[in-house]
């Protein structure tokens, strides 16, 4: 299973840090959306594919623990995620994906996907990874 997952590099000063996600010029696709969720402890989220879509997640805050399947292969994967240390991971069709909070607190994440979700035509299938 092709995965491609980034550390993303803070910019830090006196002030705190600022992390650049996604920039256009590194990305093959256009963005079509973005959104963000926040996940209690043990929350998961997912546990779904997609044929056409493409998918980035950044965890901004927290902890969690990434499962990603090849829906083909069976190959498994699993990544850490820590918004003490960004990275991006980019998800690709026909890999089920499901987010769980790993952590004692609150998970921010934030998505990003290649076309507007679009409720007569989701191209989501649920299947059960975690």
């Amino acid at each position: 299973m092709n995965v491609n997952s980034e550390k993303l590099k803070k910019h830090e000063d006196a002030r705190g840090y600022l992390v650049e996600i996604i920039r256009k010029d590194e990305i093959a696709e256009d963005i079509g959306q973005i959104h963000f969720s926040v996940s209690k402890p043990g929350a998961v989220r997912g546990n779904h594919y997609h044929n056409r879509k493409v998918e980035w997640f950044c965890v901004v805050k927290g902890k969690a623990l990434l499962v990603l399947e090849d829906i083909n292969s069976g190959e498994k994967h699993e990544l850490v995620l820590s918004g003490a240390d960004p990275q991006l991971v980019k998800v690709f069709p026909g890999v089920v994906h499901a987010i769980r909070n790993a952590g004692n607190n609150v998970m921010y994440l934030i998505v990003a996907n290649n076309e507007v979700f679009n409720p007569a035509d989701p191209d989501t299938y649920p299947r059960v990874i975690i």
